[in-house]
């Protein structure tokens, strides 16, 4: 079976919820700073309960360093596993000619923002409006003090979370019930959360 593979810029990405890849066939390599001391305890703990996970600390600092580390990496390891798959998390679009590259040359990666981005990952529709609200306060919760500020960008990643997408009106009744419990205040454009953490 094709190794599939998530690394993660933690520099660039702090807030990331691990809910989704718990009990999947992925392999998750976290890269870390060299002076970067603090890492969520939340996150810390749910990196405890996967199966295969690992801390990367890079070595000296300096621009891109970090994105550095993670390219030789995807090469080491797609010299060794040729038909394996990369997903790098990290909103940092240097890596986008990468990637172009790798892809061209057969190296199956991508860039994500989030791991509910991967489509193996997204979450299942649940039947009823409430189970779909729940999912995403939980997901909003987990993002730490990477959510969305705009409405616009709240609604994309609300559509993005789920396996068949939702529709636009979908996507509004959630932003509304979202509203309605307190979750979100939307001023204008602005968003934002009172959010109260769900296990």
């Amino acid at each position: 079976m094709a190794g599939k593979y998530i690394l993660i810029d933690y520099e660039n990405v702090k807030g990331i919820d691990l809910a989704p890849v718990v009990d999947k066939p992925y392999h998750l390599m976290v890269f870390v700073g060299a002076s970067q001391n603090k890492l969520s305890t939340d996150f810390v703990v749910r990196m405890q309960n996967l199966k295969s996970a690992e801390y990367v600390r890079i070595s000296g600092n300096g621009p891109n360093a970090l994105d550095f580390h993670i390219a030789y990496m995807i090469g080491r390891l797609a010299e060794r596993e040729p038909d394996a798959t990369f997903h790098i998390v990290s909103r940092d679009r240097g890596f986008d000619p990468l990637i172009t590259y790798l892809n061209a040359n057969r190296v199956k990666t991508n860039r994500v923002g989030d791991l509910f981005e991967i489509r193996a990952l997204r979450l299942p529709k649940t039947v009823g409006g409430e189970g779909i609200v729940d999912d995403v306060v939980r997901n909003l919760a987990g993002r730490g003090s990477s959510k969305p500020r705009k409405l616009r960008t709240l609604a994309s990643t609300i559509g993005s979370l789920f396996k068949d997408g939702l529709t636009d009106d979908e996507v509004q009744s959630v932003i509304a019930q979202l509203q309605a419990k307190g979750h979100i205040v939307v001023d204008q454009e602005k968003v934002s959360y009172n959010l109260r953490r769900r296990r």
